[in-house]
């Protein structure tokens, strides 16, 4: 393991270095096969009683709860007044935002690229007595064919511990794009990246997704702020966690959008 974890390390400055990166269609067809994986979507994937950090329910309540209190704290900034319409998630998983937003809305839209994820989240939601969940199925490789009726006007897009296992960071782009597509003329967006520095360590992974795919996606706090002003947003603020205890894992990024021009 130790060898393994040295000559990945090695692999990975030297790919770095001298650019040598997989291409995007096999960035993408390596993320849809991961996460294929039946052994990966549990703990990976944020189920509820998982063998991981999650283990202890209390930490998975937790993890919602903090993104439901951040966007509760910018209410009054992006004029959110509770209960709304619509919230879509993007990348739900096993349903921890799901259990704490959906009380405060008519329609929950969960959308995953696993069906066994889709479904752990609807039967938490049916746990707390909830019944406005709507699943929608997806693959990596067209993430746009999540764009139809039922996803659009939405008051809240929420998308959480996804991004830095896209397959990079054109592909995250991608999914601003349909963050300001689907919301309404002034709905609010949180989306949580993994910020980076100047250093190699840090940077976007680009290669072997199937090796170490947590840091595959990374941007600069500055450099995602301005890619959101250019896909049409409005950034109210940004809530830095340098170390998230709950997961186990670090320099994360929550940014608080509001949408103010149509795509």
């Amino acid at each position: 393991m130790l060898l393994s974890r040295i000559f990945n390390k090695m692999q990975h400055e030297l790919r770095m270095r001298f650019e040598y990166f997989d291409s995007e269609e096999k960035l993408i067809k390596d993320a849809q096969e991961y996460w294929n994986e039946e052994s990966l979507v549990k703990d990976a994937s944020h189920w509820r009683g998982g063998l991981g950090v999650f283990k202890n329910e209390m930490n998975w309540l937790k993890l919602g709860k903090e993104h439901l209190n951040l966007v509760q704290a910018y209410a009054t900034q992006s004029d959110l007044i509770f209960p709304v319409e619509k919230i879509v998630e993007w990348g739900c998983g096993g349903g921890a935002n799901a259990v704490h937003f959906s009380p405060l809305t008519k329609q929950y839209i969960g959308i995953d690229i696993n069906s066994e994820n889709l479904l752990e989240c609807g039967r938490q939601m049916v746990a707390m007595g909830l019944d406005n969940f709507q699943p929608i199925l997806i693959e990596v490789q067209n993430p746009e064919a999540a764009l139809i009726a039922e996803t659009m006007m939405a008051d809240i897009f929420i998308c959480t511990y996804v991004y830095e296992l896209l397959p990079s960071p054109n592909y995250g782009l991608r999914i601003l794009k349909l963050a300001n597509q689907m919301l309404k003329e002034n709905g609010t967006g949180l989306i949580q990246i993994r910020y980076n520095d100047p250093s190699r360590k840090n940077a976007s992974r680009k290669w072997g997704y199937k090796i170490n795919p947590y840091h595959m996606t990374t941007y600069s706090l500055e450099e995602f702020w301005n890619y959101s002003i250019a896909f049409g947003f409005e950034p109210l603020g940004i809530y830095l966690l340098p170390k998230q205890e709950l997961v186990n894992d670090e320099r994360y990024a929550y940014y608080i959008l509001k949408k103010s021009t149509p795509m």
